[in-house]
């Protein structure tokens, strides 16, 4: 009996056998009856992997931004910032007296915040200050604002050693050009610039980042008169519909002068005013519908900028582009997109002087398209670079585009599982 009980149990280990390696070589049914078994990951380099690309300019908008860039770096690149005080107060109330008009000005300045921490300062920096203000052009066109900045129109200014340059600056102002503000239409609106030694970049605060410049003054010669501190304030445009615009114009940056040349068959983010790549990609359907993704790699070559220096860094997010198939328009659509870390995990900290591929990881973002397809109308697949903080760096990257050649154009690298419809043999 017992040889038997041993024949019949090796015919049925020797049965069992067969079925597992006949299922690892055809079906569907081993990984039920055999859950040791791995499932095969494929890698594929897709390439070219954008069916599009192109860049668009101007973002943000104008006064969107976070800080305001004053720069001036030779014969490449000059930012000035602009800051409205439209209403001003023209009269004051000394001790024991009543409400009297301002007939002098004493001790004005100019209160800025500086971002001393991201800055390029020279040796000695020089802060200058002009009245910008028109009554005949709409000072929100760059050509007149900036021929404004001319020696008969400065109205205050000072050079500090960058060894002294404290983080909250008083700019002294002229303070008959103040009074005669006063008399005559009751508002300031000055441009700054700044210069020195040798180039020079410095951020400062503007209302958006709760850190805009304070108008401070005396109305009397008298030390005991309180000062008065004048927040920046845009009254134009009128009307209870504008409120966004005149917020925005409370203050706002101008480039000057951008004579950086811009490489072509590349993808450029970035600069002054600043750029945003749009890229639409074409994945085969049978892996982001058909497969599940296990890594996904954007790969972009950079192309070196010769402006500037390997210490110089920006970083750059790619951020989902969620505007749906019915904006056309496709430099609004780079302004409809996700907030950066959202489906997109990494973001890139370069120099701009510097070359050789760049990974972003898109494995959330395959995983979060596959999905989307059961949308009614559901958004492109495309992304958008963007830099942070945006058009308040003097930097700008450049990679390689769809039109480059082969090896150096956008291309990404996915490994994946074909899916299975696992059954019972």
């Amino acid at each position: 009996m017992n040889r038997r009980l041993s024949v019949v149990l090796a015919v049925l280990v020797a049965a069992g056998a067969g079925a597992c390696a006949e299922s690892l070589d055809g079906g569907a049914g081993c990984p039920r009856l055999c859950p040791a078994q791995t499932l095969a990951v494929l890698d594929t380099v897709i390439n070219p992997v954008l069916a599009f690309d192109s860049t668009f300019v101007g973002y943000p908008q104008l006064g969107g931004e976070q800080e305001l860039l004053l720069a001036t770096r030779g014969d490449t690149l000059e930012t000035r910032g602009i800051i409205r005080f439209d209403t001003i107060t023209t009269s004051i109330t000394p001790a024991n007296d009543t409400s009297q008009v301002i007939t002098q000005v004493d001790s004005a300045f100019l209160k800025i915040v500086l971002d001393t921490a991201h800055a390029r300062i020279p040796p000695n920096i020089r802060f200058e200050v002009y009245d910008v203000d028109d009554t005949i052009e709409p000072d929100t066109l760059t050509a007149p604002v900036n021929a404004h900045f001319t020696p008969n129109r400065r109205i205050g200014g000072i050079t500090v050693a960058r060894a002294f340059l404290p983080e909250t600056l008083n700019v002294p102002l002229s303070d008959s050009a103040i009074l005669a503000k006063m008399s005559a239409r009751g508002r300031l609106r000055v441009g700054l610039r700044v210069d020195g030694d040798g180039p020079a970049w410095i951020r400062i605060g503007s209302t958006i980042g709760s850190a805009g410049a304070t108008l401070t003054y005396r109305g009397s010669p008298d030390t005991t008169v309180a000062r008065i501190s004048v927040a920046p304030l845009s009254s134009f445009p009128a009307g209870t519909l504008e409120e966004g615009i005149r917020q925005d114009l409370t203050n706002y940056m101008i480039v000057a002068k951008n004579a950086i040349p811009q490489f072509t068959n590349t993808i450029n983010v970035g600069g002054n005013p600043a750029r945003r790549p749009y890229l639409r990609f074409n994945i085969p359907s049978r892996i982001v519908d058909s497969s599940t993704i296990v890594r996904a790699t954007l790969i972009l070559t950079q192309r070196p900028q010769p402006y500037g220096d390997l210490r110089d860094t920006m970083t750059v997010h790619a951020q989902v582009v969620l505007a749906g198939p019915q904006i056309t328009d496709l430099r609004q659509a780079a302004n409809i997109i996700s907030a950066p870390g959202l489906d997109v995990e990494d973001s890139l900290l370069i120099s701009p002087r510097d070359s050789g591929q760049k990974t972003i990881d898109m494995f959330l973002l395959l995983r979060a398209w596959a999905s989307q397809d059961a949308l009614l109308y559901p958004p492109p697949r495309a992304i958008v670079l963007r830099a942070s903080p945006e058009n308040v760096l003097p930097f700008e990257a450049s990679f390689f585009n769809t039109q480059s050649a082969p090896a150096l154009r956008p291309q990404m690298r996915i490994s994946y599982v074909p899916k299975v419809t696992f059954g019972a043999p």
